[in-house]
């Protein structure tokens, strides 16, 4: 392109500022979101957690709880650059006040109880009173000694799984050298002995080792040479997913990550990484459709142009050129506008915890770079369409008269078929799914790959579905006004590709919203209805979720829930990672190096209480259950023998499969066995959930449960009706909640579009109102046709992106109807509706009145 073509397309951005000023804000808006998400997602891989409790160690060896066996820990002392290895224990402990309240609650600050010996590893001393001597006798740090309102040598309670007990507090501890109090956890330190007896590790285990390295030796060289070392000691480990590995050697700033104090954001993280794409694609289709009605709202200036022997080369020469100017004007500014907005996101999504405290946004100039070729890649793909768009206009018809340009009613063929191809194969993939025959890899995700096809689908023939339900509406606005609803019956009907740059990008943007909270919902039951459907006892007693995990409950809770009258049974029961491999020769390695399933583990006859479905054998102690899916993904049969792999296990244990069960969730939770088939080989875990039977219409029975629960509100006790409930309300709260935001920016942003777009339309039709007006039409009546005309073209939009939610989330629902009805987010759809179509026609009316005025009221007949 020569600079002429620049200095011609500069001019026009000066001087019509108007005819582009829709695109122009839409690549404000796309690159100021695809630059705040992408920086927000890649804070979020990058986030290291603050070092806290570990400022005094330079390095730390943890995990999964009591991964490290005497052997591992006599294996790092001998270690050439090893000076001293302090053994911890890390277990949830709470302080309750004298209401048997949390002084603090769990979910708003961790709280860890830990040996006196391991706050070598930390920056407390000693502020007051002495170190405990005794199993009666705890540490709290300052905050917690000062909010629960105790001093040295009065009594606290305190409750460790699900057991509390009266201590008597016999110091106070704070960080040292003027240091600042920990921010994120709060610390009591008890006994080493005592303290290993509360965790519960068993067999001489502990939690974490914190290195001392000596002079000379690099604390990260250190680390890397523990972690074969420490690997070597868990052969029998089972490969969880990559976010939650089972063993960590950590130096320098890393070490915060062993703390445990804070969530870990990196699967909210990836979350923005796909709503990152999602508005990405948008901007790209809503960026190019601004353009191209800019072309048309032009199409005076490019029929002169031709006219005056303009070539096709120059035209399309033009168009690149203003696309690249306002690419890059507005893509600098919306990218440089989404730091900003990054930060305003960050701050709100702190609020809501979906991401932890310390969360900060880390800058880079990556986001920044790809919103601003996103901008330029889709301005210059649309630079080729309107260009294409330009060179079809007639410049006989254009200079008669701009509202006398011909519209193209050729279909776009290609458009058409596309489109319909992916609503079928969102259909086919609907069905092979619920029948059970998709590839393992996609079993998890076809819901979700079936609503892309959907968005998709509906955003390239939106308008003719739209065009369609027209039709149909045209006889009852016709009825309801006989001149304006018939008029603007016809020009939607007839111009229905004036409105496709409205229909489309408000009907996936509802479609969008839609899932987005739809999903949410739809994951959480598919996670957790099938384990509360499991549960076959009279009573559920377990801790909350704080953190996406368990508190835990220890095995006194259990024996003193079967030690109740009239209770037959009370089983412990945990969840772990775990795999199953062939115990044959020349077994598949492949195997073993999959991603591992979710295992069951339970205690004293819990396979009793646990409905499977199974289909053969019997759950036994010493044996192994596959669920049926999960068997026949491995080639595994009834009777087999195989090794298992659970996460942290120092070796693998050969058992036998013993049976085979239905309720698997297609592989996902595919095992379940006896913890005494694993004894020696992991530590000793707290329960999950205790599973209790006995005389559920004894109403002693459920009053000594509560009893035994207290009142802390951290043991809870529940029927399987009020388990169910709870748990998948539960589950929703504590995972990430990115459906709000997807709602607010994503389907504001197509809303925005689908508003300008009408606004912009509505300011070109002066020549359109002023032949009503010379045919005696009434102001009101042309005021009534533009209302109408919104109203048929914005509430098919909405209906066609509520038809395409619930679609999705009947898929996402595996076919389900009842979960399908329950996910809809009807308010939030509604009030998107509406909201829509106050704006447009609020808009419309505006642009309307302003050409109505500019009309000369003396040529009207």
């Amino acid at each position: 392109m020569s600079a002429g073509v620049f200095v011609i397309a500069w001019k026009t951005l000066r001087r019509q500022p108007g005819a582009l000023l829709g695109a122009f804000l839409m690549i404000i808006i796309g690159a100021s979101l695809i630059s705040a998400f992408s920086l927000i997602q890649h804070s979020a891989v990058n986030a290291v957690a603050p070092v806290e409790r570990y400022q005094a160690v330079p390095v730390v060896a943890g995990g999964t709880e009591g991964l490290f066996t005497p052997d591992a820990v006599d294996r790092v002392r001998g270690l050439a650059a090893v000076q001293e290895v302090v053994q911890e224990f890390t277990f949830t402990a709470v302080v309750l006040n004298a209401n048997g309240q949390p002084v603090f609650p769990l979910t708003k600050i961790a709280q860890f109880g830990h040996g006196w010996a391991s706050a070598k590893l930390t920056p407390f001393v000693l502020s007051a009173g002495q170190a405990p001597a005794s199993d009666d006798e705890v540490i709290l740090d300052r905050e917690l000694a000062t909010a629960a309102e105790v001093s040295p040598g009065e009594p606290i309670r305190i409750m460790v799984a699900g057991a509390s007990r009266t201590y008597r507090l016999v110091g106070i501890a704070e960080p040292g050298d003027s240091a600042a109090p920990l921010a994120y956890q709060r610390a009591l330190f008890f006994t080493d002995g005592h303290a290993a007896e509360l965790a519960g590790r068993g067999a001489g285990r502990v939690d974490g080792l914190g290195v001392f390295v000596k002079a000379g030796f690099a604390p990260a060289a250190v680390a890397a040479e523990l972690r074969p070392m420490l690997g070597a000691t868990i052969q029998g480990d089972a490969p969880g997913p990559a976010e939650l590995p089972t063993l960590q050697v950590l130096a320098g700033g890393d070490r915060g990550v062993l703390e445990g104090s804070l969530p870990n954001d990196r699967a909210t993280g990836q979350i923005m990484g796909m709503l990152t794409a999602i508005v990405a694609l948008m901007a790209i289709t809503v960026i190019s459709g601004a353009l191209i009605t800019s072309v048309h709202r032009r199409s005076r200036q490019f029929a002169l142009l031709r006219a005056i022997g303009g070539t096709p080369g120059q035209i399309r020469a033009l168009c690149c050129a203003e696309a690249l100017l306002l690419s890059l004007m507005g893509g600098l500014a919306g990218s440089l506008a989404g730091l900003g907005l990054a930060e305003l996101l960050v701050v709100a999504l702190r609020a809501r915890e979906i991401f932890n405290p310390a969360f900060r946004v880390v800058y880079s100039v990556q986001p920044l770079v790809l919103a601003l070729v996103v901008t330029l890649v889709a301005g210059q793909a649309a630079a080729w369409l309107t260009a294409r768009a330009a060179l079809k206009i007639r410049p006989a018809e254009a200079l008669s008269d701009s509202s006398a340009v011909a519209e193209h009613t050729r279909r776009s063929t290609v458009k058409i078929v596309v489109g319909v191809l992916a609503l079928a194969c969102a259909g086919a993939v609907q069905v092979i799914g619920m029948a059970g025959l998709m590839p393992p890899a996609l079993r998890g995700v076809y819901g979700v790959l079936a609503s892309v096809l959907v968005i998709v689908g509906i955003g390239l023939i939106g308008s003719w579905i739209v065009y369609g339900l027209t039709r149909l509406g045209r006889a009852p606005v016709a009825a309801l006004a006989p001149v304006s609803g018939y008029l603007a019956a016809a020009n939607v009907r007839f111009k229905h590709r004036r409105y496709a740059g409205v229909v489309a990008p408000l009907a996936v943007g509802v479609a969008i919203a839609g899932w987005a909270l739809s999903s949410l919902p739809l994951y959480t039951l598919s996670t957790t209805e099938e384990t509360a459907e499991r549960v076959n006892a009279d009573y559920v007693i377990r801790t909350p979720l704080v953190r996406e995990a368990y508190v835990g409950l220890s095995e006194d809770v259990r024996r003193s829930a079967a030690a109740i009258p009239g209770v037959t049974t009370a089983a412990g029961l945990w969840d772990a990672w775990a795999q199953a491999t062939p115990s044959r020769p020349g077994q598949d390695v492949a195997l073993q190096q999959t991603a591992a399933t979710y295992a069951t583990v339970f205690t004293d006859a819990g396979g009793d209480l646990l409905d499977l479905q199974v289909q053969q054998g019997k759950i036994t102690d010493h044996g192994v259950a596959l669920g049926a899916s999960y068997a026949r993904q491995r080639g595994i049969a009834l009777g087999d023998q195989v090794q298992v792999r659970i996460s942290g296990a120092s070796a693998p244990v050969d058992l036998p499969v013993s049976a085979i069960f239905a309720r698997d969730k297609g592989g996902q939770e595919g095992l379940v066995l006896s913890g005494a088939a694993l004894a020696g080989h992991v530590a000793a875990a707290t329960y999950d959930r205790i599973l209790v039977r006995g005389r559920s219409a004894d109403p002693k029975v459920s009053r000594q449960l509560q009893a035994l629960a207290g009142q802390s509100g951290l043991v809870r006790v529940e029927t399987p009706a009020e388990f169910r409930e709870r748990f998948v309300a539960e589950r929703s709260a504590a995972t990430p909640n990115i459906g709000t935001l997807a709602v607010v920016l994503v389907g504001g942003f197509l809303l925005l579009a689908a508003v300008i777009a009408l606004v912009l339309g509505a300011a070109d039709r002066s020549g359109e109102f002023h032949s009503f007006r010379q045919i005696n039409a009434a102001p009101r009546q042309i005021i009534v046709m533009v209302v109408w005309e919104m109203v048929l073209t914005v509430v098919p939009a909405w209906v066609l992106g509520v038809a395409a939610t619930m679609w999705m989330a009947f898929l996402m629902a595996g076919g389900n109807v009842e979960a399908t009805v329950r996910a809809l987010p009807v308010g939030t759809l509604a009030a998107f509706g509406l909201t829509g179509l106050v704006t447009a026609v609020a808009g419309c009316l505006m642009t309307s009145h302003a050409a109505m005025r500019s009309l000369n009221r003396y040529e009207v007949i």
